[in-house]
């Protein structure tokens, strides 16, 4: 367990790894921290750390994929698949296998080139083949500073290594439990750091001859958005050193609904500013989008939750709630 010197020495350290720059990919960086020893020795809080703080500087280095390629390798017992890509579900149709090929459309944030690229197909099986064998397009999204990237193509089956059965859906139900982690760590950094700038402007803006932060209108708003992210910042923490499949849903769900919310009352607080390009709330914005809709959003999780709680009948502890 990292004592707080050394957690604030690596705060500092990401922060500038994560703000410098720079063309150099964001793993090399890392490396010359040392940073695989510092995930050996901490994994939890590591992680935590890296997350939170790539959502509270808006970050578009791509820290997500080689996490879910990880936990995948692990979850399957191949270290060769640490270096893969693993492909997200794609909005213009699911990947499937027929028995003469594979056909592939999913989403990626970063070019494969020759590395593995795994994606799900059929909603049960797992496919694993050359990333040099698709076609990869950069998508035109909502934030345009965080990279996605279309795969596509029809692979024969003869090169295609296919995964099914149990061992598949438990290693993919793996890493889905990680990435929500991740992201409701980062959704969390995002919702902190929105809440405390809006926080910040509401007490320098003048109107009426005080602060706008005086008026209780925006105050509630704060306060509204401050209760959610406290709530969602606990939650992510549990789920991390639980690693529980339940804790990671309701953490993802939680941290999606309060980045939403804080942007939504931050953007009332701000007024006409906040609208502007000049104004950095717009990248918080458009990143929470982005961020939420991966691996389920708000919305289709709490769905998710309510059905399983009104099918169990059980209501399952989450730390102190």
């Amino acid at each position: 367990m990292m004592d707080n010197d050394t957690l604030d020495m690596l705060r500092t350290s990401l922060r500038h790894v994560l703000t410098e720059a720079t063309n150099v990919p964001l793993a090399d960086r890392l490396g010359e921290l040392g940073w695989d020893e510092v995930v050996a020795d901490d994994p939890v809080t590591a992680l935590h750390t890296l997350f939170t703080l790539k959502g509270d500087t808006v970050s578009s280095a791509d820290a997500l994929g080689p996490r879910l390629a990880a936990a995948l390798a692990d979850a399957l017992g191949d270290p060769q698949l640490t270096t893969a890509t693993v492909g997200m579900e794609s909005p213009f149709g699911p990947s499937s296998l027929t028995d003469g090929s594979l056909t592939v459309d999913a989403v990626v944030f970063t070019p494969p080139s020759d590395n593995p690229v795994v994606v799900r197909v059929d909603g049960e099986h797992l496919a694993v083949v050359v990333g040099s064998a698709l076609t990869c397009t950069r998508l035109t999204t909502t934030d345009g500073e965080l990279a996605q990237f279309r795969l596509t193509g029809t692979v024969p089956a003869s090169q295609v290594q296919c995964i099914e059965g149990a061992t598949a859906s438990i290693a993919w139900s793996a890493m889905v439990t990680h990435g929500r982690w991740l992201l409701a760590c980062e959704l969390v950094g995002i919702a902190q750091h929105v809440t405390d700038s809006a926080a910040q402007y509401t007490g320098e803006r003048i109107q009426y001859g005080k602060p706008i932060g005086t008026f209780q209108a925006l105050q509630h708003r704060i306060a509204t958005a401050h209760v959610l992210v406290v709530g969602a910042a606990r939650l992510a923490e549990h789920a991390g050193h639980s690693g529980d499949e339940w804790s990671a849903l309701v953490a993802k769900a939680v941290a999606g609904q309060a980045a939403e919310t804080a942007c939504t009352q931050a953007q009332q607080c701000y007024g006409a500013i906040g609208f502007t390009w000049e104004h950095e709330f717009h990248h918080y914005l458009r990143r929470t989008y982005v961020l939420d809709r991966l691996l389920g959003d708000w919305r289709s999780l709490e769905r998710e939750i309510g059905n399983e709680l009104m099918n169990s009948r059980h209501v399952p502890k989450i730390g102190m709630l």
